[in-house]
């Protein structure tokens, strides 16, 4: 049983981790980096067992193998932009948060799941705390903490302190957008990476949540348009929450 818990809490956080580097801003060496990470991504999701997840990654797989190298950051760009997309937002404050106000409640909760454990964002950083590569790497960070608690027999309370804290970061947090996120990027790109990329998303957070007994209650409206008030003060509560290019912590 324990065996059994550990390779899925390290699956888990392969795929997360995956994921995270894939919605991240691309750079020279993404591309190459989600290559390498492929089987290992094939085979954690073959572990877990995620059949919809399965046949997303494949679509990805056949959509990276065409890729040359800079197309990942064109594609990256046709989609997102340089600034912060209004058709697709990937952070979290933009999905049913109308005032600024929630905004920064939102920035401040993210950076407080962080801080409890023992995380905090590395030098360099330019992504909000919300971002959903951010969001995705804290899931990763907390799946790994629970498959290095099983190994070393850290015993049943620290477990359930992580997997608890993934489920309610997976049902307050990331859970509540993705899917939004998700069907919105795959409307905007159509085709290509970030489309096959957001499917992947939808059936993998889907089935995380299902496995995790988490039932999810996405928004269903249209990313927020604020006003140029709201969007300067909300770029300023962004630069302020997120630190100048991931996580640091012990995992």
């Amino acid at each position: 049983m324990t065996d059994t818990a550990i390779a899925g809490a390290t699956a888990r956080s392969e795929v997360y981790a995956f994921l995270a580097s894939a919605f991240a801003d691309p750079n020279a060496n993404t591309l190459a980096s989600l290559s390498r990470l492929l089987p290992v991504t094939q085979a954690a999701v073959s572990t877990i067992g995620s059949t919809r997840a399965q046949a997303a990654l494949s679509a990805v797989q056949e959509e990276l193998d065409r890729l040359q190298d800079g197309e990942l950051a064109a594609a990256h760009h046709r989609v997102f932009g340089h600034l912060l997309s209004g058709d697709c937002p990937p952070c979290e404050g933009e999905y049913g948060n109308a005032h600024i106000f929630q905004k920064t409640q939102c920035l401040a909760d993210n950076a407080g799941f962080l801080k409890a454990f023992g995380l905090e964002p590395a030098p360099g950083l330019a992504d909000r705390l919300d971002h959903i590569s951010v969001e995705l790497e804290f899931l990763h960070v907390l799946a790994a903490k629970e498959a290095y608690a099983l190994a070393r027999g850290h015993g049943e309370e620290r477990v359930a302190i992580v997997r608890d804290a993934a489920r309610r970061y997976l049902r307050d947090h990331l859970g509540r957008w993705a899917p939004a996120f998700a069907a919105r990027l795959e409307a905007k790109a159509q085709s290509g990476p970030y489309a096959a990329l957001a499917r992947l998303l939808a059936a993998f957070v889907a089935e995380d949540a299902s496995s995790l007994d988490v039932a999810l209650s996405p928004v269903d409206v249209r990313p927020v348009s604020p006003s140029d008030d709201e969007r300067s003060d909300c770029e300023e509560c962004a630069a302020a929450a997120a630190s100048s290019a991931t996580m640091r912590g012990q995992p």
